[in-house]
């Protein structure tokens, strides 16, 4: 030992690495690769917040000025890479003090001293800027440049899990393109530099003055040294140099951050998707990339939103390398230790190869798209299957059963009682396939589906269609038009085959039950992917021999993705709210063809020449609803819109008239971002109802402690029929590679080549598609082959022209927030965010969203269902949060048996055996359906209404009983909201050990009372008429 280091300095150094262990181990274990693990799992659902980081801790809003927004910026810049900025000056002073009691500390050759750094950095795992502290002390403990400058390169780009994050998000040529430029650096450039610096700067011991650890060591120094006194050496010399690193390194690092941000928001983002490739922009684009100082991980999330969003790839390329490789800070203190021709030289050369790389990757990508049409264009499309057949289902029924009312001349009261209660299980729900109770609708997805809104599943809807007192199923399909399976009473179902007519050759999407014509019938309202909106009346309990009539939009619409039902003009029947949606994903803001729209009913129908469009931004909606908020007795309607367009909330005046709320009136904080599902319900209870807002509430750190987690290659093993598995493997085989729209790599194309039939027709088309989009160029749309529709619908969509907002409307828009759901709780003057405090703010990739007593204990539950297509490693499960009554929740789905890592996007919640409780029955995306049986034992009690004066189910009428506690609940019936999932129109309450109501009031939807006194028993099912 005494060959490498000095003596009497042994314990000292071995106390010292001792200081160094500890303090990697609990930075690697504690934060560093737990947040890179959760980043990499993530990678295709990660938020970017800000413009430097990941996540925002001080919220950026529209309104702040310039100067706000630089000081809350770099203030959440600080917060993002406060971990690794610790670590790295803690590190540093370590390594200072261990380094600076060696003999040795380099090897001979440069090339050597260079691998030396990169087998020092990478396991570090700190990004460019905490690496340059470290690399401050490595350098001043006596290290060569060539060893402290590669290990300031390695550590944030050849970590394994940043590089586990650049294979997931990145196309490969790009993966390896980084990872070779990188060893480039490394291992040939950095020698390069170093000969060209004085050679003071090279080895700093022959410059630096002695470090604190040997500075007092006198001549005649003892060969021995107790441990005590190194014990004492050590901490003296560590906080000598902690402090020498602190002063060197940390207002540095503030002024990187400071200046880094300023440029990042000076940056013109909009502007540079919008310029054609070439060498001026691109070295711009270098020279950003070299100056931002961001965190690890950052560049990798960054290219592949960029990608995604459309930016030519030779600039990602450039961002992919450059953004990871050097910044600002780097720069300071590369010039702070070896001067500024070394720093220079560095930066330079990262800005040169970035340059490269970016160029080279711009041509390379060019080269492959041209191969690639001219691979699919070769060989002839081939016709699709035709469409299977579809089924129908009947109920009604109810016993009577006289109560005293108000207005008794009017009203009739008539009980059923449940079923038996199904038998009590280990957990809430049992979970099966839904075949094995006769809902057998095939697993339809193939190549064609991986595109929104085709990955977004379909809708699934549950309605006595024939009065017959039992709940029916009616599930949509872009392939055969619709299933309809009858109930038999006891939870087992029938399809039944109708003549479809016009439908069974549509992609349908969404298929909501709605008595319309008020003839005690629920007629079926079918919104279809580019053919149209339809409605087919039902006629006696059955669909036919009239055929479904088409239900005017407006021109161009693509799809009603989202629909509402209630009568907002209180005429007595049911009006229709369309929340279009046109292209979704990769065009985000769309034109006029995607504005909302309300049709009137007129006497019965949907002609369609009465209605009016919502006034606001046109959106990509994926959920609306009609919903009481204010309680003045008329229906209010809230838009849930994805992306950049926010949402609205319109109060109703009751005769047609809705006024939108805008910002500045003070009632809205705000709404998310990427809304997915709108719901209102009383939570806390408070005789008022919260909003909810469901949306990607994923962030980039601490998630997935929270939520429930599934390896993708996990995702077919629990289907149980075999035929089903072997779809959903095939599919999920496709998911590994296939990257869409401006992700897309052109190698693809040869593996259209090794498919067959329906998938390589499919694949063919869908890439020509993604080639179009990558080239920006709308006529390459016209190569997609005659017989592939929905194609050929994607492409032409997408270069559809968008509608820029107009100040005013800018203006009146809600603030949108990213990361966490929105729970919105009446004050009295105001709505406020109470999601964090009631435990509701995350969901994951949040789709259908149900508020609902599941466990009937008188309070209303949550189920989220979840999951998302979108390129990442793991599949989410879909979440239940239990109510404990007082408005607060957690989460509960393993103990209520409601995980399922099934990607799911609909549900409906229904009561399929009359036994009291609300089951579930969920519509995967690339899997079988899957039915939960509710299994509790408590009590509950169920209204509906039959109203001969307003629409026949009394949709938006609001029902509150009194049970024998005292306990008062209320709920509204609605139709629509959440994401393409509509419940039976049933009021449902849970009453615990209550064993009677005694009171019940319903507020009709023409603002009417009708108040009935008990007892009403538990255990039935009650149906209130009203003449």
């Amino acid at each position: 030992m005494n060959n490498f280091i000095h003596r009497p300095y042994e314990k000292r150094f071995l106390l010292a690495m001792l200081i160094v262990a500890v303090l990697a181990y609990l930075f690697w274990t504690g934060s560093r690769y737990p947040a890179l693990n959760e980043k990499a799992v993530m990678s295709g659902a990660i938020q970017l917040e800000d413009v430097l980081s990941f996540e925002a801790k001080f919220p950026i809003t529209d309104d702040m000025t310039l100067l706000e927004r630089i000081f809350w910026s770099t203030l959440n810049w600080i917060n993002t890479n406060k971990k690794g900025m610790t670590f790295g000056v803690l590190f540093a002073a370590a390594f200072l003090t261990a380094g600076s009691y060696l003999k040795r500390k380099s090897f001979r050759g440069s090339y050597s001293n260079s691998l030396l750094g990169m087998a020092i950095g990478t396991p570090l795992g700190v990004c460019v800027n905490c690496a340059a502290p470290i690399a401050r002390g490595m350098y001043t403990s006596g290290l060569r440049a060539e060893t402290t400058l590669s290990a300031m390169i390695a550590s944030p780009t050849l970590n394994i899990v940043v590089l586990t994050m650049l294979f997931s998000l990145m196309p490969v040529y790009m993966a390896f393109t980084k990872i070779a430029f990188s060893l480039l650096i490394i291992l040939l450039a950095v020698p390069v530099i170093c000969r060209f610096l004085p050679r003071t700067e090279i080895a700093p011991e022959e410059q630096v003055a002695m470090p604190w650890s040997l500075k007092e060591r006198a001549p005649d120094a003892p060969e021995t040294e107790s441990l005590f006194a190194a014990v004492l050496g050590v901490i003296v010399a560590y906080f000598r140099n902690l402090w020498y690193i602190f002063k060197m390194t940390v207002p540095l690092m503030l002024l990187a951050g400071f200046l880094g941000t300023v440029v990042a928001i000076f940056l013109p983002g909009d502007a540079l998707m919008a310029l054609s490739f070439s060498a001026a922009v691109l070295v711009l684009v270098v020279l950003a990339g070299v100056f931002l100082p961001v965190p690890i991980g950052f560049d990798v999330v960054m290219a592949g939103v960029l990608l995604t969003a459309g930016l030519d790839q030779g600039y990602v390329m450039a961002l992919l390398f450059t953004l990871g490789s050097f910044s600002v800070y780097s720069y300071f203190i590369v010039v702070q230790s070896l001067g500024q021709r070394a720093g220079l030289l560095l930066a330079g050369t990262v800005a040169l190869c970035g340059f490269v790389a970016g160029w080279g990757a711009q041509a390379y990508h060019e080269w492959r798209t041209d191969r690639a049409l001219e691979i699919l264009l070769q060989s002839e499309n081939r016709h699709l299957p035709e469409p299977a057949p579809w089924g129908a289902a009947e109920a009604a029924g109810a016993d009577p059963w006289t109560v005293s009312s108000a207005d008794a001349d009017r009203i009739a009261v008539t009980a059923t009682p449940f079923a038996e209660a199904s038998p009590a299980a280990e957990t809430g729900f049992t979970r099966v396939e839904a075949w094995q109770n006769g809902i057998d609708k095939p697993l339809e997805f193939s190549f064609r589906d991986m595109w929104p809104p085709f990955w977004e599943g379909r809708s699934v809807a549950s309605g006595d269609i024939d009065r017959d007192g039992d709940l029916d199923l009616v599930i949509a399909s872009t392939e055969a038009g619709l299933y309809v399976y009858e109930n038999d009473g006891s939870g087992q179902f029938t399809p039944v085959a109708l003549d479809l007519g016009p439908l069974a050759e549509v992609p349908v999407f969404n298929a909501a039950l709605a008595d319309v014509d008020n003839d005690g019938w629920p007629d079926l309202f079918v919104a279809t992917y580019g053919e149209g909106n339809y409605l087919w009346r039902n006629n006696g309990g059955g669909f036919g021999p009239a055929p479904a009539h088409r239900v005017p939009n407006r021109e161009a619409a693509m799809l009603s993705m989202a629909l509402s039902f209630s009568d907002a003009d209180r005429d007595g029947d049911l009006d229709v709210a369309l929340g279009n949606w046109a292209a979704g994903w990769y065009r985000r803001v769309p034109g006029e063809e995607s504005r909302n729209r309300i049709i009137w009913n007129d006497a019965g129908a949907f002609s369609g020449e009465h209605f009016t469009d919502l006034p606001g931004i046109p959106g990509e909606t994926l959920s609306i609803l009609f919903s009481d908020l204010n309680d003045d007795g008329a229906p209010d309607l809230i838009v849930g819109n994805d992306f950049e367009v926010p949402d609205y909330v319109y109060y109703g005046d009751g005769q047609g008239g809705l006024r939108m709320i805008t910002q500045s009136e003070g009632l809205i904080p705000h709404t998310t971002t990427t809304t997915m599902a709108v719901k209102t319900g009383d939570l806390t209870p408070d005789d008022r109802p919260e909003i909810y807002l469901a949306q990607i509430s994923g962030r980039s750190s601490g998630v997935s402690k929270k939520l429930k987690m599934q390896p993708l290659e996990r995702y077919c093993d629990g289907i149980q029929r075999e035929a089903d598995r072997a779809v959903c493997q095939k599919n999920m085989a496709i998911k590994r590679w296939y990257r869409s729209g401006n992700s897309f790599d052109p190698s693809y194309a040869g593996k259209c080549q090794a498919m067959t039939g329906r998938y390589q027709a499919e694949c063919k088309a869908m890439l020509v598609k993604d080639l179009a989009i990558q080239r920006n160029d709308p006529s390459v749309c016209g190569l997609i082959p005659a017989g592939q529709t929905i194609p050929r619908q994607f492409c032409d969509t997408h270069f559809l022209p968008t509608r820029t907002p107009t100040a005013e409307e800018a203006d009146a828009a809600h603030q949108q927030i990213l990361r966490s759901n929105v729970l919105l709780h009446w004050t009295g003057s105001a709505y406020e965010d109470t999601a964090g405090p009631q435990g509701l703010e995350i969901g994951g990739w949040s789709w259908d969203t149900k508020l609902a007593d599941f466990d009937n204990d008188g309070d209303l539950d949550m189920y989220v269902v979840n999951g998302t297509w979108v390129p990442n490693e793991v599949s989410p499960s879909n979440l239940f949060f239990e109510n404990d009554g007082s408005g607060v929740f957690s989460e509960a789905s393993a103990a209520f048996g409601l995980e399922d890592y099934l990607m799911t996007a609909s549900a409906t919640q229904f009561d399929m055996d009359n036994d009291g409780d609300l089951d579930v029955l969920t519509h995967p995306v690339n899997g079988p359906l899957a039915l939960f049986r509710n299994n509790t034992q408590g009590m509950a009690i169920v209204f509906t209404l039959e109203d001969h004066a307003g629409n026949y189910d009394g949709i938006g009428a609001k029902i509150t009983i009194e049970d024998a506690q005292g306990r008062v609940q209320t709920r509204e019936l609605q139709l629509g909201g959440g994401f393409m999932s509509f419940d039976a129109p049933e009021a449902h309450f849970g009453l615990g050990e209550a064993r009677n109501v005694v009171r019940a009031t319903v507020r009709w939807v023409d603002g009417s009372e009708t108040v009935i006194d008990g007892p009403l028993q538990a255990g039935h099912r009650y149906r209130i008429t009203r003449g």
